[in-house]
This record gives structure tokens, C-alpha cells and sequence, in this order.
């Protein structure tokens, strides 16, 4: 630990600490906070200010349009042969609303010399710690304290933040190349907020005050953050790459229609460094292209953008059928056609001209194209699907969650404020069907925020409290076939948002597996799931019945079940549930009689 000595020695200094950093890492530690230098009709509080350290003061942004926050750091130290430099704050983040806010990002960009803007690196509002990476840039969030509130009720956090639903507070380390700064001098850094409409959501960068108490707090986990590169989570022989597979553009290239925000750069770009994901799949209307040469040009886009290790792009678009449900397909590769649910004007409209989900299943098999499709929201209102279509080739995994909320099963927990839903349709029902699908989840944002995807101008009716949806694959590495390949083998689970990891088996079998045991066989169910924020409880569901809750503390927790009396056919699958409301679902496991 950076604060503490050996056995007995007691804490370092602030300058030992500095020392330490220096010795491990090459880079000189200064505190990113050492006067204002403009805040930009931002909110300066005195008052009770909420915060894990001992803070007096702070400044506030909020992503309104108007705020922004300049500041000073403490001098750069000079002869020292280091290679960066790392800043540290005392910094929070929050929703600054108990209803929920658009998302956005916030800009760091470097002021050296006074005047000269260089873009660093760009971050979002989060409930988990994370990274966020930019060439050689890096900016760590360490999460040290974290407030939630049950349903939509307000939470008063200090004398600025009276209405809250969510908030985070810990240490951000902001790694610079020194190269890029003047030694010996103070240096400027603005924290400049975007957001294509109002919102309250806020970023926090606290006043240090008595001889630099964030360098007396627990800097670690954000120094090692910073400095460290990019690993995946592991379950297992696999890595855990999570992703967001269902965003929309606001281009439409002449077709007169579109339902998104932002170009489809700007998405794509969103999507890989602001929301950190690993993969994504912008899956526009088949009614918002203007042909086959609008599909073509955007399969070079997606190929553009598409970096096997860094940011895979998955080649998808939604076939949007009123009349039988929407379907999202996605292609293993590009190369293939697109196919309209309704060519003729009645676009998402219920008519006899409208295509069925097996047409749309003989066009892909005569093209020869490798494909998903994988229906969403399955039971709202105003978009049923209609599970009498189903064909195992292609229907693999079904959506459970995305910002219309749960769709799990009508009556689950965060089924989302304006979707109407109908019984007996839900992903759960569909299971108990027979139909053989894993679980995945992600946005369906039309904010122009893949992966961080909330309320939108452009869709109102779509907003959640909690994430927009995250689905996680375990890939033997991150590249498109190998992410396609997880999803076909149901080889993935879903969470609202968060990056839970999950891994779950039922006698050494995993997740989206088909097995078979004789009758009277134990079966052997056991689940590791380490989460963001503490963990409620764990649930195990067979054939639709909770069959065992396990109560957790902390931040991990393992299950290992036997069940000894199965004889029959069965599906098992976990629900996980964390503090701050947040899920996750593993895709199940299909035990058959031998």
C-alpha cells in the first residue's frame, strides 16, 4: 500500500508517498487540485459538502450547457526523470435527480500554454469504478463510496445535491506524459461538459484542505488503475468483454426517416471511449436505410471502426415488425444482404404486407448468410412478439433488458415507466415454451450514448434509473468471430449496465450449455459473481420457480447447489441482485434426461 510502511513503521508522508509512486510507476504524483482559475457559472459549495474525505469546499458541473470548471494543479516537479505525470483528485459523480437525466460525457482537456486546448481524454457519470483510455492518456475512477435510493424517492446528499438517485464519490488519477506539461509550473486543466440536452447529472472535484488529505486517503486501486493496461475479467478458460448491441444513429442517407441521435461516427466513437465498451452493434431500422447501397456503405463503416483486441463492431440492423415483434439481426461478418420487414409505405405498421419472421429466416438461409436474430422487449405493448415463430438456427438469445426496462416476466422488478406489457410473453415464458434461448441484454438507445443510454428527446417514452443494458460474452478473445461465436453458443448473460462478472455451470457445464444426466444423477449447480457494488442476494431458477435465494454481503459470493432429486427435463438459471438495484442473468443451462 502506497500509505503505509513495513511492519510497525506506521503511514508515509505526503512526500514518501510521492517518492514511492515515482520509484513504482516513473511518474510524478501531484495533486490535481491546487487553486481555481474559472468556474463557469458552475456551483461553488462551502457548506456540507458530501464527499469520502475531508473535504470543506467543492465545485460542481452540472451537464446543463453552461457549466464548465478550469483549475490549477499543483506545480509539476522538475528534475525528477519521470516519464508522466499523475494527477489525483478527490472527485464524485452523480445522476443530480431522483428521476432519470440524459447522459453525456465530460471533456479533460489540457490549457498548456494558457490558451491552447489539447483534448485528453473524455468520461461519463458512473456508478462503478472504471478506466477510460486515450492514446497515452489515462484516466482512473476509484470508487470509494457509493449512495442509492430505493425506487424513484429523492436522496439529499449535502447542500448543493437535495434530489439524488445515485451517486459515487472516490479518487480519480488522471495519467499525463510529461512531456506534454512545463516543469516547475502549475498546470491547467478544464473539465468541460457535453450533452446534446439538459441534464443534472454532475461531476464533483473536491478542495483539498489541510496539507493535502487525498494523498492520506486510499490512492491505490486509482495509481495502479492508471498505470496498469487493459485486462478482461476471466471466468474460467475465457475473458469477459462486455457490449452493447443494440444503439441507434440519427443518419438516414436519404431516406427521409430516422430515429436516433448523432452520426454513426459519433456513436461508434461514444461507444469505444466514452462508455468503454469492448463491442458494439449500431442496429438501425431496416425502414432507415435507403437501399442496398446505404446497407453496403455502412458495412465499410462498420469494418472502418472494427479493431480486433480493442473494439469489435458487430454488423447488425433491427427488422421491425409491429405486427410479429421485433427482431435484431446480426451478422458474423459483413458481405450480406439487409432484408425490409415492409418495403411498401406501411413501415412498422401491422398490415397483410408485412413479412414474417420465417421469411426472414429463408431469405438468410438462401443467401448462405451466418446470422442472429434475437427479439427485444418482447412483451410491451406496442411491439408483442409473437413466439409461435421460432427457429433455433437463428433465434439464440432473447433480450431481457434494455432501457424499456425488465421484460424478464410481467411483474418483474424494473419493468420501466412507460412500457406497456402484456402477460405471458416475457423472456421467462418463452423458456418455459421450450424455446432455447440465452439471456442478453443492452441499450436500445436513441441518445446518441451507446452504452451509457438514457432518457432522449428523440424517444421519451424510454428511460430508466438504472443502466442501458450490457451484454457480456465469454470470448477466447476479442475479435468478431470470436464474440459471434459466444452469442451463438449462448456463451454470455445479461446485466442492466453494470460489469458484473458471472460465471455459472450446472455439473461443470456452462452457461448456454445442453447436457444430459441419467435419471436420479445429482445435478451439481454452482455460480461465482463478483459485482460493482455489494451484492443482495443470489437466485436460482429451475423451470421457472426460484428454487434457492442465497442472502450476500460484499462484493463476491459463491453458490454451489446439489439437486438430487431431479429426474426430469430442466433449465437453471441465476438472477443476481446488487444494493444499488442493479442485475445481472446468466444465460441457462439445459439438463436432459440421458
Amino acid at each position: 500500500m502506497l500509505q503505509v510502511k513495513g511492519d510497525g513503521q506506521g503511514r508515509r508522508t505526503a512526500e514518501e508517498i510521492r517518492e514511492e509512486v515515482l520509484r513504482r510507476h516513473n511518474a510524478d504524483l501531484v495533486a490535481g487540485f491546487g487553486e481555481i482559475s474559472e468556474w463557469g457559472r458552475a456551483h461553488r459549495e462551502r457548506g456540507w459538502v458530501a464527499s469520502f474525505t475531508d473535504a470543506r469546499s467543492a465545485y460542481y458541473a452540472h451537464q446543463d450547457g453552461r457549466h464548465h470548471l478550469q483549475i490549477w494543479t499543483e506545480a509539476i516537479p522538475a528534475g525528477t526523470g519521470a516519464d508522466s505525470v499523475m494527477f489525483i483528485f478527490s472527485a464524485g459523480t452523480g445522476m443530480g435527480s431522483m428521476l432519470p437525466q440524459p447522459s453525456g460525457r465530460f471533456d479533460v482537456r489540457l490549457n498548456v500554454p494558457p490558451g491552447v486546448s489539447t483534448d485528453l481524454v473524455s468520461f461519463c457519470v458512473t456508478k462503478e469504478s472504471r478506466v477510460w483510455r486515450k492514446g497515452d492518456i489515462t484516466l482512473a475512477y476509484d470508487v470509494r463510496r457509493r449512495e442509492w435510493a430505493p425506487g424513484y424517492a429523492p436522496l439529499k446528499l449535502d447542500a448543493h445535491i437535495t434530489e439524488e438517485s445515485a451517486a459515487t464519490f472516490g479518487v480519480m488519477a488522471l495519467r499525463v506524459p510529461k512531456s506534454m506539461l512545463a516543469e516547475g509550473k502549475p498546470t491547467r486543466i478544464d473539465f468541460v461538459p457535453f450533452n446534446r440536452q439538459p441534464s443534472t447529472r454532475w461531476l464533483k472535484i473536491d478542495v483539498d484542505m489541510f496539507a493535502r488529505p487525498i494523498f492520506k486517503c486510499g490512492i491505490d486501486a486509482a495509481v495502479e488503475g492508471a498505470m496498469a493496461g487493459p485486462t478482461a475479467p476471466r471466468v474460467g478458460d475465457w475473458n469477459v468483454y462486455f457490449g452493447d448491441l443494440h444503439a441507434h444513429s440519427g443518419e438516414e442517407h436519404g431516406s427521409g426517416r430516422s430515429c436516433g441521435t448523432g452520426t454513426l461516427n459519433e456513436n461508434y466513437e461514444y461507444g469505444r471511449d466514452v462508455a468503454g465498451l469492448d463491442f458494439i452493434a449500431i442496429a438501425d431500422h431496416d425502414w432507415q436505410f435507403a437501399g442496398q447501397d446505404d446497407w453496403n456503405g455502412r458495412m465499410a463503416q462498420m469494418d472502418e471502426w472494427n479493431e480486433d483486441g480493442r473494439y469489435v463492431v458487430i454488423p447488425a440492423y433491427e427488422w421491425t415488425s409491429a405486427k410479429f415483434g421485433h427482431r435484431n439481426v446480426y451478422y458474423r461478418d459483413t458481405g450480406w444482404p439487409y432484408f425490409d420487414n415492409n418495403p411498401g409505405p406501411g413501415h412498422n405498421a401491422i398490415s397483410d404486407d408485412c413479412r414474417t419472421p420465417a421469411e426472414l429466416w429463408a431469405a438468410l438461409r438462401d443467401c448462405g448468410a451466418q446470422a442472429l436474430t434475437i427479439a427485444h422487449h418482447p412483451s410491451v405493448g406496442f411491439f408483442p412478439v409473437d413466439w409461435s415463430y421460432v427457429d433455433p438456427e437463428f433465434d439464440r438469445l432473447v433480450e431481457v433488458y434494455s432501457t424499456w426496462g425488465n421484460s424478464e416476466y410481467y411483474g418483474a422488478p424494473f419493468a420501466g415507466q412507460a412500457a406497456d406489457r402484456l402477460e405471458g410473453i416475457g423472456a421467462l415464458d418463452a423458456l418455459m415454451m421450450g424455446h432455447r434461448l440465452g439471456l442478453m441484454a443492452s441499450s436500445d438507445g436513441h441518445d446518441g450514448n451507446p452504452g451509457n443510454a438514457n432518457w432522449s428527446f428523440r424517444q421519451p417514452h424510454i428511460h430508466h434509473r438504472l443502466g442501458s443494458g450490457f451484454i457480456a460474452v465469454l470470448a477466447d478473445e476479442l475479435t468478431r468471430a470470436s464474440v459471434w461465436d459466444a452469442m451463438y453458443a449462448r456463451r454470455c448473460y445479461a446485466t442492466t449496465g453494470t460489469r458484473i462478472v458471472l460465471d455459472f455451470r450446472v455439473n461443470g457445464a456452462v452457461m448456454g450449455s445442453e447436457i444430459s444426466a441419467p435419471a436420479g444423477t445429482p445435478r451439481v449447480i454452482e455460480a461465482a459473481v463478483t459485482g460493482t457494488a455489494p451484492l443482495q442476494r443470489l437466485e436460482l431458477v429451475c423451470n421457472g420457480e426460484v428454487v434457492a435465494s442465497v442472502q450476500c454481503s460484499g462484493l463476491t459470493q459463491e453458490l454451489e447447489i446439489e439437486d438430487a432429486d431431479a429426474d426430469g427435463p430442466a433449465f437453471y438459471y441465476l438472477r443476481a441482485y446488487q444494493t444499488d438495484g442493479e442485475m445481472a442473468w446468466s444465460s441457462p443451462v439445459w439438463v436432459d434426461p440421458a
